[in-house]
């Protein structure tokens, strides 16, 4: 059985996830470094619009406090991202500036 569309995409961001991880959880210096390397576009939106996005993104995401961000919390980050993306289809800023 081939693999659909939905399902490659799972396995890139799972990938991804793995690309900047140790052991199996993600540092704030591979989070950054994912965020930098893949996101420059909404990283540049959050820019123009005063949102300094990286300043406190590792500190919210790391629900249970523990320096390490865990494939849930990674999650919900990209949730956050991708409804960013999905705004922004719809002709509204990509990251506004109450994003912060």
């Amino acid at each position: 059985m081939s693999t659909t569309p939905a399902e490659k995409s799972m396995m890139d961001t799972i990938d991804l996830f793995h690309k900047f991880r140790r052991s199996d959880t993600m540092d704030k210096e591979g989070l950054l470094k994912l965020l930098q390397e893949n996101f420059p576009n909404f990283l540049s939106a959050c820019d123009k619009n005063g949102v300094d996005y990286l300043a406190n993104i590792f500190e919210q995401k790391d629900k249970n406090k523990d320096q390490r961000i865990e494939f849930s919390e990674f999650l919900s980050l990209l949730g956050d991202i991708a409804t960013g993306y999905h705004k922004h289809s719809h002709q509204e800023e990509l990251c506004p500036s109450e994003h912060q």
